[in-house]
């Protein structure tokens, strides 16, 4: 993984959240400027959400393989945007939406996930 094209990355791992992301880009005037963090902040985030709430499994397992992927990844940037933007932006969701989520994450991505945990419960 290459942190300076995470985005573009999950999108071609994901290719059925290229619509969504597409529409934010938009909606939230987001384009190559921004940074890496602001992009999931703002489009993937709300895409795992939408996706989750709707239980679209075949999506679901590919954004969680992709998020087990930035848990193992060898450079700490890419661990950060899945620690600082990701999994703490699904905390913020709340406990249940974050057990909800937890259900399909791996190994690697639940030991990020339960650290980010103990700052916020």
């Amino acid at each position: 993984m290459n942190y300076g094209k995470l985005y573009s990355e999950f999108k071609a791992a994901v290719p059925e959240s290229v619509g969504f992301c597409e529409e934010k880009e938009v909606e939230n005037f987001i384009d190559d400027t921004v940074g890496i963090h602001v992009s999931f902040g703002m489009i993937v985030v709300p895409y795992i959400l939408c996706i989750v709430d709707n239980r679209e499994d075949t999506v679901i397992q590919k954004i969680f393989c992709f998020m087990e992927q930035m848990a193992i990844c060898q450079d700490i940037k890419v661990q950060e945007v899945l620690d600082f933007t990701i999994l703490e932006q699904l905390a913020d969701e709340g406990h249940d939406k974050l057990q909800e989520c937890k259900k399909y994450m791996g190994m690697n991505t639940l030991q990020h996930c339960e650290k980010v945990e103990e700052y916020f419960y």
